[in-house]
């Protein structure tokens, strides 16, 4: 069961993905950062309350729609903020992704294991501060 969650997150965050690039290659679209933010503060909502493991890949497949959303124009925000640095830039972009990621099983460990699930909704506070961040920088460029 854990690998399939695991699955749907991958799958959906890494297939939808290339498809939103060429869509916002073709239409940019700097407000979908927020959304996609969204999408991922709605997919930890339901981790936190899932009861029932159908629930639980959903919220995995709304986080992963989120991040397949969110990083085409991030990655054009990194290349446009970048002053002439492109490598850089997508590589600072990268490394702050990795080590989100990296935190991830961290908190687990030191949040939810011993407080519940329901400590997964604590990390919606970060989401909601993201998605006012986002919006800002979606009007920035």
């Amino acid at each position: 069961q854990i690998g399939l969650l695991t699955f749907t997150f991958q799958v959906t965050a890494s297939l939808l993905q290339p498809v939103i690039g060429m869509i916002t290659d073709k239409r940019p679209m700097p407000y979908s950062l927020p959304y996609g933010m969204a999408s991922s503060l709605i997919g930890l909502i339901v981790l936190a309350y899932a009861g029932h493991y159908s629930l639980l890949l959903i919220g995995a497949s709304l986080i992963g729609i989120g991040s397949a959303i969110f990083h085409p124009e991030s990655s054009r925000i990194a290349r446009f903020a970048s002053g002439g640095r492109f490598g850089l830039a997508q590589s600072l972009f990268q490394v702050g992704g990795n080590f989100g990621q990296s935190m991830g099983p961290l908190l687990a460990a030191f949040i939810v294991v011993p407080f519940g699930q329901t400590s997964i909704s604590w990390f919606a506070i970060g989401s909601l501060i993201g998605i006012i961040v986002l919006w800002q920088v979606g009007g920035w460029y």
